[in-house]
């Protein structure tokens, strides 16, 4: 009886968050059908669960809580994004918003010059993505070249695609072009 009860409780919770955070999430991510609230995050459950009703329509509440952004790209070593010098490998890059460049998040470069930052669309919404934050290198352009003036490597961001895996929604950005700030 004792464990019935703790499982009410536990769902009970779980529910009352859900109500809360949904309407929030699908406000600043532009996700979601009409209402929100219980209707929208019932309405949602019901079309997961393959029932019709409810204004939740698609993932409905849950889908602003299901959402990765992955910002992803290639570094090459040019001051000017020029896409056929070679790959600039082993090379930090941050992720940076606001007018301060505070660091978000950061990644390595891989033997291929790749890299890749997951962010959670909870924390950091898309459009501030787009509009208040760059990329920035943070290896010395040296490392790669040392025939290459002295200066930070930076570009901004674009949407380059969503992808839609199971539930989970993947919006992809990459990097403008990285061009030499000094």
């Amino acid at each position: 009886m004792t464990m019935l009860k703790n499982k009410r409780i536990t769902f009970s919770l779980i529910l009352v968050c859900l109500v809360m955070v949904s309407p929030m999430a699908k406000a600043q991510l532009g996700l979601g059908g009409g209402g929100g609230g219980l209707g929208g995050l019932l309405g949602g459950l019901g079309g997961l669960l393959g029932g019709g009703g409810g204004s939740g329509g698609g993932l409905g509440g849950l889908g602003g809580l299901l959402g990765l952004i992955n910002i992803q790209g290639i570094l090459r070593c040019s001051v000017n994004g020029n896409v056929s010098a070679p790959i600039f490998p082993n090379a930090g890059v941050q992720l940076q918003c606001g007018a301060q460049n505070n660091v978000v998040s950061a990644s390595t470069t891989n033997g291929a010059g790749l890299f890749s930052i997951l962010v959670n669309p909870v924390q950091l919404l898309l459009s501030t993505l787009l509009s208040d934050c760059k990329l920035a290198v943070t290896t010395p352009l040296s490392t790669c070249d040392v025939s290459l003036p002295t200066g930070q490597l930076l570009s901004p961001l674009t949407l380059v695609g969503n992808t839609v895996s199971g539930l989970i929604r993947i919006a992809t950005l990459g990097p403008v072009g990285f061009l030499l700030a000094n």
